[in-house]
């Protein structure tokens, strides 16, 4: 799952192991993302991308 922090393009969140390179960081550890997600939003960290809602049909070609 990718991240991006738009507040601090090279932040480096050392218990958790992230580094933000360009305000990106690739994360695959559940539990790492799920903590990522739980930082204050002053640091600018979002999850980026994902899934889109269930509620929502893929097109079909």
């Amino acid at each position: 799952m990718k991240f991006t922090s738009t507040r601090y393009k090279q932040l480096l969140i050392h218990d958790l192991g992230v580094t933000f390179v360009d305000g990106e960081a690739e994360v695959i550890d559940k539990t790492t993302a799920e903590a990522l997600r739980g930082l204050p939003s002053e640091l600018g960290v979002r999850a980026a991308g994902g899934r889109p809602p269930k509620d929502v049909a893929p097109e079909r070609p």
